[in-house]
């Protein structure tokens, strides 16, 4: 059975090669992963990067970055909406 890597690594190895210009070939020997995984990588970071949401059952991720953006906006407000409701709560109860 294959060795897997988790999604940041994924990503790392992508970026190494579209960002920082990194030869596949040396880049797959150095990570000891084949060139077909990570040129497949390559490919699954550059679908989710550029059009958005792409699905595969070895993506990085179902949702496009604006709609993770957006889940994260509003996990934080309803996060300080109730880290109001309990500062009002501490400050009305007696001492």
């Amino acid at each position: 059975m294959g060795k897997h890597h988790d999604k940041d690594f994924k990503i790392y190895a992508a970026r190494l090669v579209l960002e920082e210009g990194r030869k596949p070939r040396e880049l797959a020997e150095e990570l000891n992963i084949s060139i077909p995984t990570l040129r497949n990588w390559i490919n699954i970071y550059k679908e989710t990067n550029e059009v958005g949401s792409a699905e595969s059952s070895n993506g990085f991720s179902g949702l496009s970055m604006k709609e993770e953006k957006d889940k994260i906006i509003k996990d934080l407000q309803e996060e300080n909406e109730i880290l109001k409701k309990a500062m009002h709560i501490c400050i009305k109860q007696p001492k």
